[in-house]
């Protein structure tokens, strides 16, 4: 019985991942993915479509998979990439594919720690915890339980740091379901009497759902029917919030195993019909596989023999031909009983051969004499005589062959412990590998952080030196050659007007506008080099007042700023002024736009900033060429100065859309 309660176990991980009100959620998904005017957007709302679409719906969870992956790496979109692959290998994993889980999980972890790399956001965190934390998870259903944990002690505590209270509740009843299932049943009850805790505080119905589903079920195994009973009616609680809840059929077999437990059969049966009803249309389920089991152990209570085995029949012949050895000792074992029971000697005897065949070998002797009794009685009515010439000799076949078996058993326990010993060397030995490596990463990546620091003094240094010239040059022309100009046309200006008849009055009148156009792209020249409004007013008004300058003979230039510039240094807000301005003039000269709308968005140390045109945009190969270009190569240099990213979205003849991600260093 112990096995079916562990797939039931396994089921129960694997549900523990959605979400409450999930029909709502994806109705809500698919409306905002027809919305959608972004490429990143969509990423993202496809990768959350597969998520919940997991173990709903196969064909939708992976066709939106598959989208997001294609669509992120068209795009080069990281974070969509890592989400993508991840929430994919969920798919897989809510389907029992592990082999592909693991593959993507691996694929959407490493893209994770790229991504966390560059920005450790807690969104971005998010999906590094989701990713590692369901890989172990993948291990688990191997067997490999010691991995499994592994990942769990190393999520867990990151997640109750980044005060993610949710991942860590799930997280600890996990654990506790994995305790249970090694039967370490103390340690499991107290991991979820903490998560109990954890649920109460932020858990959802479907949340506390599952934990009280999952803790029924430890208590089960711990004979504490009272608390088993409480915790069901907290299941039930919850279960009556949740319109066509996938756990009902959970809900009513657990509460079977209750009643079935306290001796009111009738209500078991009851229960589990209930839940054979929820799974009835679903014939290759793993939960119909419990149920038969439950349903036997009923009616062997009850003293229905014929159903008892009819039940074990189904159980041991289920769909997915998955059975463990104790799975198959315990239903030999239960029909050799039953066929007994119905007087069906030969059919006794011959599944407790089977029995005997996949029992461990130091209970041969007790078997064997099982087994003989067993055949007495069959060969009894036909062959009394024949068998009592022929008991000696079968008992000494019997005790040489248990001297052969304890022999091969002995030799079996050698090989055992010195393949342990083997294994032991090796895993130290590959730890100390391990550390080695490990050691040998840190130390890499302190060089590489060394190096991008260094990397980012030297733009520091160089922009600002830049930036520096710029506005001594600024200076010297506004009030050097810039006074002499004025001068020169205040003093054309008096000789036009004393009129003097000496001189071509047309001649002095084109020479006196040519110095004014002078000046005037003289101080247009002074403004672009170092923006008096950006040193006065800060970067909203300089922006502002750009935008309103570049409006104009048929060029419309549209300014949105949402948060503020205040504790941004001036050099920051100098460089985002210039890297706006130099996508501006790209859009209006190069990509012949008529419309351009900049946005500055702010949150906290984060800034966006997208650039947006109707223009001819570009196709791969002249994005290829202009990349190789001073404009791109000097905008790169300025965001990396910014600790920044930069991205391009063209397609030909449809604009090009630019974003911008930075992290200042304001508080």
């Amino acid at each position: 019985m112990r096995a079916a309660v562990f797939v039931f176990i396994l089921l129960l991980s694997f549900f523990g991942r959605s979400q409450t009100g999930r029909e709502t959620r994806i109705d809500s998904l698919e409306n905002a993915l027809k919305m959608a005017e972004h490429d990143t957007t969509r990423v993202l709302v496809l990768s959350e479509l597969a998520r919940s679409y997991g173990g709903v719906d196969s064909l939708k969870c992976f066709k939106n998979g598959f989208k997001a992956i294609a669509l992120s790496e068209k795009i080069n979109y990281l974070r969509g990439m890592a989400d993508a692959n991840i929430n994919l290998a969920g798919g897989y994993l809510d389907y029992f594919d592990v082999e592909n889980a693991k593959k993507y999980f691996e694929v959407g972890n490493r893209l994770a720690d790229k991504l966390v790399a560059k920005d450790s956001s807690p969104a971005n965190m998010k999906i590094w915890l989701r990713g590692y934390y369901n890989l172990g998870v993948a291990y688990g259903y191997e067997g490999d339980v010691a991995k499994e944990i592994e990942y769990a002690a190393k999520t867990i505590p990151i997640a109750q740091q980044m005060g993610d209270k949710l991942f860590v509740a799930n997280g600890n009843t996990n654990l506790a379901i994995k305790y249970n299932g090694l039967s370490l049943l103390d340690k499991s009850y107290e991991m979820f009497k903490i998560s109990q805790k954890q649920f109460q505080e932020i858990g959802t119905p479907e949340d506390l759902l599952y934990h009280s589903l999952s803790f029924a079920i430890c208590l089960s195994a711990m004979d504490s029917l009272a608390q088993m009973k409480t915790l069901l009616d907290i299941a039930k609680k919850n279960l009556d919030k949740i319109p066509n809840s996938y756990y009902r059929g959970s809900y009513y077999a657990e509460l079977g195993n209750y009643y079935g437990r306290s001796g009111q059969y009738d209500k078991a049966l009851e229960a589990l019909n209930t839940s054979y009803e929820f799974y009835q249309g679903k014939k290759s389920h793993p939960h119909l596989k419990l149920l038969y089991q439950r349903y036997a152990k009923t009616y062997d209570k009850i003293g229905d023999f014929e159903k008892a085995k009819a039940y074990t029949l189904k159980y041991i012949n289920f769909t997915d031909s998955e059975h463990s050895p104790s799975d198959k000792v315990g239903s030999y074992f239960m029909l050799a009983k039953y066929e007994a029971e119905l007087d069906n000697y030969k059919e006794a005897y011959h599944y407790l051969r089977d029995f005997v065949i996949a029992v461990d070998s130091i209970r041969v002797r007790q078997l064997g004499n099982d087994m003989q009794q067993l055949e007495i009685q069959y060969k009894t009515a036909t062959k009394e005589k024949e068998i009592l010439a022929l008991k000696n000799e079968k008992n000494e076949a019997a005790l040489a062959l248990e001297r052969k078996r304890s022999q091969t058993f002995m030799l079996g326990a050698v090989a055992s412990i010195l393949s342990l010993l083997l294994f032991i060397g090796f895993y130290a030995y590959n730890q100390k590998l391990r550390r080695a490596r490990k050691q040998e990463e840190q130390r890499e990546a302190e060089v590489s952080l060394l190096k991008q620091e260094q990397q980012n003094k030297i733009f520091s240094a160089m922009i600002e030196g830049q930036e520096k010239e710029r506005k001594r040059l600024a200076i010297d022309l506004h009030d050097g050659l810039g006074g002499r100009l004025s001068g020169i046309s205040l003093n054309l200006s008096k000789l036009n007007k004393d009129e003097p008849k000496e001189y071509p009055k047309a001649q002095l009148q084109k020479v006196t506008k040519d110095l004014n156009d002078a000046l005037t792209e003289l101080r247009s020249i002074a403004r672009n080099m170092m923006p008096e409004t950006l040193v006065k007013f800060g970067l909203q008004a300089a922006l502002k007042d750009y935008c309103s300058s570049m409006t104009g003979n048929g060029t419309k230039v549209t300014l949105q700023f949402y948060g503020t510039e205040k504790g941004i240094s001036l050099n920051q807000q100098v460089t985002m002024y210039r890297v706006i301005q130099e996508l501006i003039n790209n859009a209006v000269k190069h990509a012949k736009a008529t419309e351009v709308l900049v946005q500055y968005m702010r949150d906290g140390n984060r800034v966006d900033i997208t650039v947006e045109d109707n223009g001819i945009g570009l196709n791969k190969t002249d994005f290829e060429e202009k990349e190789g270009g001073m404009g791109i190569s000097n905008l790169r240099t300025r965001v990396a100065y910014l600790k920044g990213d930069l991205e391009f979205h063209s397609e030909e003849n449809e604009g090009t859309t630019v974003n911008v991600q930075i992290t200042v260093d304001a508080a």
